[in-house]
């Protein structure tokens, strides 16, 4: 977002400063229009000339004024020798000098100002010739080009960077909001007052609500199916349960006794399966109850709980890593996220093989990292093995009796705890799941 908004400044910008030559590229070509035309100050100078050659300096001086005042500006004549019959030229052309005033001092910067001023030749009686100078009067105290320049570039900037934050900031607002509500907080939404606005931008958040509105509706009735389901399907089960027992209290055949067998684990499994989701349901709405843990020791008992459970296979898990020290958040919650993702490390990676459980800090994060020897898996599963009820690669799911959904409850957990969980395929081969929690 950073980079569209200097795109934006920059367009913002380029725009002001092309409108700004324009605009100073008129003003000059009208500055150059609005200059006395060479047949009315030679008119001017010939009568001039005229007055002087009859009347003398006094005269010419008087007549001079008349003119001065008429077309706006000073008036210097000379003679073909140089001699100035009015006031010689300033040294520093770029100040006006008033008739009859002083010859400007030493100390004034001689500076010729060709482009405004007009210079007309006069022919006088005996073929004398005389040059007449012009210099329109300015409108205001000449200010130094860089300084205009310089408040020109200024003003560029402050009002480019207004109109971009104007144009911008609306949108970093929808990008945070769009965030929040990517990251599970369905109660996010664009506030009043960009809602109000009666632009495109205003029609933007209004959809944006709306849309946030009914997504919200649609998970709320597909979570309350669930659970309803859920609940209705266990009252059933049991009295399946019932029965089966009855079944098995009669002394029936072998083969009998056999299907009852699989009947009962068929019940086990698909009451497990009832239980996961009812979990998952919960967790979308569950207030977890954070408190500080003692994550080294917290994580050394999950390590522990597990080992013993996987010592007949022989698979080996070890824990490295002495930081933090401590986490804030759900123990128990935290507990179920880390075991379900420790315990499926184990089983994909086989007999006698070895699991790493390594704990360490970035920043004010924790992150705990679970990986095995495993098959891995395909690089374009790798975010959808979250997914409630996703069956990954055949090589990591066909002796598995799971049901796709313990990553997902482990990924709701984290969630809720504002952190982040991710998976990668390892370089030397298994898969490396990682927990990324704030401390805080």
């Amino acid at each position: 977002m950073k980079n569209t908004f200097l795109r934006v400044f920059l367009v913002v910008l380029f725009s002001n400063m092309v409108v700004v030559a324009i605009g100073l590229g008129v003003v000059s070509f009208v500055q150059d229009k609005d200059q006395v035309s060479a047949d009315v100050l030679g008119d001017v100078g010939v009568d001039l000339v005229s007055i002087y050659e009859k009347s003398g300096a006094s005269e010419l001086q008087a007549q001079a004024r008349i003119y001065e005042q008429q077309l706006q500006g000073s008036i210097y004549i000379y003679q073909e020798n140089g001699r100035p019959l009015l006031r010689p030229l300033p040294r520093n052309f770029r100040e006006q000098s008033a008739l009859g005033s002083d010859v400007e001092s030493d100390t004034s910067e001689a500076a010729a100002d060709a482009r405004r001023s007009q210079f007309i030749q006069v022919i006088g009686a005996s073929n004398t010739q005389y040059l007449l100078v012009f210099r329109p009067q300015d409108s205001s105290d000449e200010v130094s080009p860089w300084v205009i320049s310089l408040l020109s570039l200024l003003g560029l900037l402050v009002s480019s960077a207004i109109l971009a934050y104007w144009l911008m900031g609306p949108l970093l607002k929808l990008q945070k909001i769009t965030r929040s509500f990517g990251q599970g907080d369905m109660a996010a939404r664009v506030d009043r007052r960009l809602v109000r606005r009666n632009d495109a931008i205003g029609n933007l958040a209004r959809e944006f609500n709306e849309m946030a509105g009914r997504i919200e509706t649609l998970l709320s009735s597909k979570e309350r199916l669930l659970r309803d389901v859920s609940h209705e399907l266990r009252t059933p089960l049991a009295r399946i349960e019932v029965a089966l027992t009855i079944a098995e209290d009669k002394q029936g055949q072998s083969t009998q006794q056999n299907y009852l067998d699989r009947i009962r684990n068929e019940l086990h499994e698909l009451d497990e399966l009832i239980g996961q989701v009812l979990t998952l349901s919960r967790l979308e709405a569950a207030s977890m109850q954070k408190s500080e843990i003692d994550m080294q020791a917290w994580l050394g008992e999950i390590v522990e709980d597990v080992q013993f459970e996987s010592q007949l296979r022989g698979i080996t898990i070890t824990k490295s890593g002495d930081s933090p020290k401590l986490l804030h958040g759900d123990s128990v919650q935290l507990r179920h996220a880390v075991e379900n993702v420790l315990r499926n490390a184990c089983f994909y990676s086989g007999e006698g093989s070895l699991v790493e459980v390594v704990s360490s800090m970035q920043g004010k994060r924790a992150i705990v990292s679970i990986k095995d020897n495993g098959p891995g898996v395909a690089d374009e599963m790798l975010e959808k093995i979250f997914h409630a009820f996703f069956r990954s690669s055949s090589a990591r799911e066909s002796n598995s009796g799971g049901f796709g959904v313990g990553l997902t409850i482990a990924k709701r957990i984290v969630q809720a705890h504002n952190g982040e969980i991710k998976a990668f395929n390892r370089p030397e081969g298994g898969l490396e799941v990682c927990f990324c929690l704030p401390i805080a």
